[in-house]
Formats: C-alpha cells, sequence, structure tokens
C-alpha cells in the first residue's frame, strides 16, 4: 500500500460511513419530531442493526490499514488532524464487538423512549432501570477504552478535548464563589422587577408565526435550514447544507421557545457555517462541544437579550399578542426578560442562575462514575442539590431528573460544556464588539454581518481545532472564564442595583 492507495481507500470509505450516518441521524429527527411513536421500538431495532453495519465499515480491514498507514505520513494540518481524529476513533471502537455497539445503541434508543414516557408522565421510577443500564454500560465501556483514566476524565474529553475534572473543579469553583453571593442577595430582592406578563396565555400557533420572524431576521434560511417541534429542543446535522432545528412551545411562557430557537439556530449557523473545503473530511461535523455551545449561547444570551436585538422584532410580537403585550414597552420587555430567579428548568433559567443548572449535573455526574452517588437514589440526590444551591425543590419528577434528554441517551460529560460555552462566549463577545458597532448592526436589522464575522474568525474552522485554538485565533488570548464571571457580575449588579 502507498500513500495514493491508502488515500483513496480512506476516503472511498469515509463516503459510506457518511451515508449510513445521514440515515441515522434522519431517522434521529424524525423520530424525535413527527414519527408516530408507536413505531419507536421496532425503529430502535433497525437503528441497532445500522450501527451494526456501520461498524463493520469503521473496521474493515483496508480501512484500518489505510488509517494506520495514513498516520504515520505527513498529510499536512488539515489531512494530519482528519487522521488523527479517524485514529483515535478507531483506536477506541476496534474495543468492542460488533454485537456491544448494537446494545449500546438499542440501549440508547430505548433510553430516550423510557424517558419521553416518563417524563410526561411524570414518573421517574419508570425511566429509573433504563438510565441505570446505561450508567452500567457507560461505566464498562469506560474501563474497556481506557482502565487508567477516570471514566468521567474520559467522557468529559469526548466532548471537550483537552478537558478533565481537575480544569472543570477549577472552573466551577470560580463559578461557586463568584456567583453564588451574587444570586443570593437578588433572591432577597423578588419583585424587583415585574416579569408577570411574560406569563400570560401565548397560543402556540401565534408563537410559531413570531418564531418564522426571528429566523427571517437571523437569516436561518429554509434553503439549508428546517424546524421542527420535539419535546426537548435539539440541533442536528445531514449536512452543511441540510442543518434542521427543533422546538418546544410552553403556552403560558413566551420567552422560552424564543430564546430556544435562537439558540439552536445559533448551533446550526456554526455546522452550516464551516468552510466548504472540509465537506470530505470526516472531522467536519466534530467541532468541540464548549465551542459550539458558545455559538448557541452567544446568539441566545450575548445578543438576543439586548434591546438592540429587539428593536425590530418586538413591535411584530406585540402585534401578534397586542392584549399581553400591546402596553407593554421595549424596555419593561427587556428588562423582563433579564429577571434573575431561582428555577427548577435549565433550559428557561436566566444567565445568572443558568451556570448553578450546569454546576449541579456536573457534581452528580461525577459522584455517579466515581461511585459516590447512591444510583438508587438519584432523583433525591437531584432535588437535594437543588436545595443547597438555589433553595427550591422540584414539584415533580418532570421539574427534576426528568427535564434534560441528555442522560437518557448516554451523553454523560456533555452538560459541563454548556457552562463552558457561556464562557468562552463572553470573552468573543469582548472582542467583536472592539471590532463591531454591534448594537447598531442589531437595531438596523443586519444581522449577516455577525454571522460572517462568526464565520471569519470561529465557524468556518470546523473541527480542525480544539476550542482553545480557535479561542486564541479569534481573540488573540487564552480561555480566560473571568469575562464571563465580570459580565455576569456587572450586568446584574446593574440591573438589581446591587453594589459589587
Amino acid at each position: 500500500m502507498n500513500k495514493k492507495e491508502a488515500l483513496k481507500i480512506y476516503n472511498s470509505q469515509n463516503e459510506k460511513i457518511r451515508a449510513y450516518e445521514l440515515v441515522m441521524n434522519t431517522t434521529v429527527y424524525d423520530k424525535m419530531t413527527v414519527a408516530p411513536k408507536d413505531g419507536n421500538a421496532y425503529c430502535n431495532r433497525m437503528m441497532a442493526i445500522i450501527e451494526g453495519e456501520l461498524y463493520n465499515l469503521k473496521t474493515a480491514g483496508e480501512y484500518v490499514d489505510a488509517i494506520l498507514y495514513l498516520s504515520n505520513e505527513d498529510l499536512g494540518e488539515v489531512g494530519n488532524r482528519d487522521i488523527y481524529l479517524a485514529k483515535k476513533s478507531l483506536d477506541e471502537i476496534l474495543k468492542f464487538s460488533k454485537e456491544e455497539i448494537m446494545e449500546f445503541t438499542l440501549a440508547q434508543m430505548d433510553g430516550n423512549d423510557a424517558w419521553y414516557k416518563a417524563k410526561m408522565d411524570k414518573d421517574y421510577k419508570e425511566f429509573e432501570p433504563y438510565l441505570l443500564k446505561l450508567i452500567e454500560l457507560s461505566k464498562k465501556k469506560a474501563q474497556r477504552r481506557n482502565p487508567a483514566i477516570k471514566a468521567y476524565d474520559l467522557f468529559l474529553d469526548d466532548y471537550e478535548e483537552g478537558m478533565n475534572m481537575r480544569k472543570y473543579d477549577h472552573f466551577f469553583s470560580l463559578i461557586r464563589k463568584e456567583l453564588l453571593p451574587l444570586i443570593k442577595k437578588i433572591d432577597k430582592k423578588k419583585g424587583f422587577i415585574d416579569d408577570s406578563f411574560l406569563y400570560r396565555y401565548y397560543p402556540a400557533d401565534k408563537q410559531a408565526l413570531f418564531m418564522k420572524d426571528i429566523m427571517d431576521y437571523l437569516g436561518y434560511d429554509k434553503s439549508w435550514g428546517y424546524m421542527g417541534l420535539t419535546e426537548h429542543p435539539f440541533t442536528i446535522s445531514m449536512s452543511r447544507n441540510d442543518v434542521r432545528v427543533t422546538t418546544n412551545y410552553d403556552e403560558h411562557n413566551i420567552t422560552a421557545a424564543i430564546f430556544s430557537v435562537i439558540h439552536e439556530c445559533g448551533h446550526a449557523f456554526y455546522e452550516h457555517q464551516v468552510d466548504p473545503k472540509y465537506d470530505k473530511y470526516m472531522f467536519l461535523h466534530n467541532m468541540s462541544s464548549g465551542m459550539h455551545e458558545s455559538q448557541s449561547r452567544f446568539f441566545e444570551n450575548y445578543l438576543a437579550r439586548r434591546k438592540s436585538f429587539f428593536k425590530l422584532l418586538y413591535p411584530k410580537l406585540q402585534e401578534y399578542f397586542p392584549q399581553n403585550l400591546g402596553n407593554v414597552s421595549l424596555d419593561k420587555f427587556m428588562k423582563a426578560v433579564s429577571v434573575s430567579k431561582c428555577s427548577l428548568i435549565r433550559t428557561e433559567a436566566d444567565e445568572l442562575t443558568y451556570p448553578i443548572h450546569i454546576l449541579i449535573r456536573y457534581e452528580l455526574e461525577k459522584d455517579i462514575f466515581a461511585g459516590k452517588a447512591d444510583l438508587n437514589k438519584l432523583d433525591q440526590l437531584w432535588n437535594e442539590k437543588y436545595k443547597k444551591y438555589l433553595g427550591i425543590e422540584a414539584g415533580d419528577a418532570s421539574e427534576g431528573i426528568l427535564q434534560d434528554i441528555h442522560w437518557s441517551d448516554g451523553s454523560y460529560g456533555y452538560f459541563p460544556t454548556y457552562a463552558l460555552g457561556s464562557a468562552i462566549g463572553a470573552q468573543l463577545i469582548h472582542k467583536m464588539e472592539k471590532d463591531l458597532d454591534v448594537d447598531a448592526l442589531l437595531e438596523k436589522g443586519k444581522f449577516n454581518k455577525i454571522t460572517k464575522y462568526l464565520k471569519d474568525n470561529v465557524q468556518h474552522y470546523g473541527a480542525l481545532y480544539s476550542f482553545e485554538e480557535i479561542l486564541k485565533k479569534a481573540t488573540g488570548e487564552e480561555f480566560n472564564p473571568q469575562y464571563y464571571i465580570d459580565y455576569l457580575k456587572n450586568k446584574y449588579g446593574k440591573i438589581y442595583e446591587i453594589k459589587q
């Protein structure tokens, strides 16, 4: 085998792998949005079979030989990165049999279905056996992958290359120390800002009309994007030019869908704006989770919670809901969407309390995989954490341990990237405001100038670099969470008139 032959085998097999992944992603999207629930069991079995066939492609002799050969060749920066990630994936998958991979896939699919039903029924016990099975399988996988590394460190690195418990412990220690005192002070000022009008009745069909206005404003175009409905919003990429988002409507919370849609569009733009020259590479959609979340949180918080963002959009929102918002000024609306309060639902949490929701999940996951958590009392442990940090308890499991989808498919280690992404976003907006008049662009509806800036400075790289490398290129600085801390303290200190 020579270099030319190895590349031909490698590229040809990768195209087949991408074809199978397209089928799986399309099926997942349909299953989570429009597919009849009674077909889930059959779909899950078929997905496990497809995953088995994908395993065959990924472990085929010639393909393995090609990766091993190319890993010793100099293919340039892009090629070397692609082969590095391919070999890393290969080293892991070869430690498992086809049957084991299929078993885990089926556990993920079944777990997701069980979670959905349990959440609707508000009954954690329905989901508990599926969760415990996924935790057990994940522990076994980690032990097989690398017994010398702690399981949770492996999972954290899966979602954010180079991150581990030591680094996250430092990060969350800073959040505890700097933000909890401010949260407690603000909690004593309940009612300081009136946000009651946000929780009146807002029919879903009219909300959907406004979402189209938002997507038009953002430039999320139907030529490459589509939005569906699901229980827990997510984004999935079929290709660079087929990136689909989802949302969920709460008819008694007008901001839930608004910020959810904006958040998911942030993810979508990242997938869409990767440089087309990377289309043939396997790393195309394997971006850093932290950087990915930085883009969604950037859209949702650092842009959409500014008065300038709603300058053009708010009058349209008032037209859809004149009885609820007709007499509510833009200034009053913006104060309301910035209210900070200790609440149960992570996806609807304000910017200040949001990282505490992530801290809680991080501590729980750490304890689960360190063997410190009583797995038969995870719902109780969840409530105890919320009581400890935010002083509140879930009324039922749908507001507690069942609120997030992540544990139902074994995505352990993902949660911390939400807080990491928020911190990355603070550093990015600090630099962007030096380069662009952000408020002027938002007021004039020139959001395309902002998405171009993000494309040029962050998104076009795809997974070519780690989040730290991309952030250094974009800002000229190493990752510094102090930007995040200062942003939150300054913003909420001013809103609630609290001296720091």
